[in-house]
């Protein structure tokens, strides 16, 4: 059976998806402490609205929020059931895709343009487990022309690092050059 590209696939974005769940606002409080800040949430472009990882429209994306930060950006996740490879535990590629976005968004926000990822180095150290609030973080460490070397945590609640990641990521050329 065909379908129609007007018609939908997915069932439509439910608002509460879009907003950050309880554990992950307290989360954010603590970090705002610990910093002595208010953190400023990056905004969102609506021209990648259906990107898996922060898109608003996307009805099966992970809707992060990222927040500004010194020399990068954080945010928070809560994996459910429906992320888990075997019982009771995130899936591995998707912490690579959130290992990847907190470094990727960073630049985009950043720069106002895309970065590819390159090349990406990940190493898993822990678990997550689902149900489980994390931190992911990502920081930008050296820079050479349109290559940029970042840095990415993800932390469990008990602050151990799950994963952590090192890419490489090319700035998009300037198309107005």
């Amino acid at each position: 059976m065909n379908q129609d590209s007007s018609t939908p696939r997915f069932a439509p974005v439910r608002p509460e998806a879009l907003e950050m769940n309880e554990a992950e606002k307290r989360f954010l409080a603590a970090e705002e402490a610990r910093l002595g800040q208010k953190l400023e949430e990056l905004s969102k472009t609506p021209t990648y609205n259906m990107c898996f990882a922060c898109g608003e429209a996307n009805p099966i994306g992970l809707h992060l929020h990222f927040f500004l930060i010194p020399d990068g950006c954080m945010a928070f996740f809560t994996p459910l059931p429906e992320h888990q490879s075997y019982n009771g535990r995130m899936h591995g590629g998707l912490i690579t895709v959130l290992l990847d976005e907190i470094m990727g968004n960073y630049l985009f926000c950043k720069e106002g343009t895309p970065a590819y990822t390159a090349r990406i180095d990940l190493r898993f150290r822990k678990p997550v487990r689902i149900g489980s609030t994390i931190k992911c973080v990502g920081r930008e460490i050296k820079r050479k022309g349109r290559l940029v070397i970042m840095e990415g945590k993800i932390f469990n609640e008990d602050g151990t690092i799950a994963a952590e990641a090192e890419s490489h990521m090319m700035l998009e050329k300037d198309a107005t050059k």
